[in-house]
């Protein structure tokens, strides 16, 4: 599978020329931030969070679409995560990578228990001494 960067498509709102116009002047087109170019999905998905994390933070209540979007959002993200654990597991890696990557993804899922090198001392003191 090859992945190649593609070129952002142009804004149709202003047709690339990253203004809008309005009676008092020309101002940046809200559609695509000024740039001419339509954002990426990363920079939408953080600009549509930051909106409704923007309005929840004035009191105004996430509408039920919002918090489908959220989600759905949260639900991709969660099963991707999943999945490049999966995919670490399957690496042969004398270099601990994939260790890595696996306790990355599971820090921000949550699917194993971590065990640290303290608490293994602390249990393994604790079913040494004589009862």
């Amino acid at each position: 599978m090859v992945s190649r960067m593609s070129t952002h498509p142009t804004c149709a709102s202003c047709g690339g020329s990253g203004e809008a116009a309005s009676e008092n002047g020309s101002f940046d087109c809200p559609d695509c931030g000024g740039t001419g170019h339509l954002p990426t999905r990363a920079t939408l998905v953080d600009w549509r969070a930051r909106d409704i994390d923007k309005a929840a933070g004035k009191g105004v209540e996430v509408s039920a679409d919002d918090a489908r979007w959220l989600v759905a959002e949260l639900r991709t993200a969660r099963a991707t995560l999943t999945e490049v654990i999966a995919l670490a597991h399957d690496i042969d890696d004398s270099n601990a990578i994939a260790q890595r990557i696996r306790f990355v993804a599971n820090r921000a899922l949550g699917l194993y228990d971590v065990e640290t090198a303290a608490s293994r001392s602390a249990a393994s003191a604790a079913s040494a001494k004589p009862s």
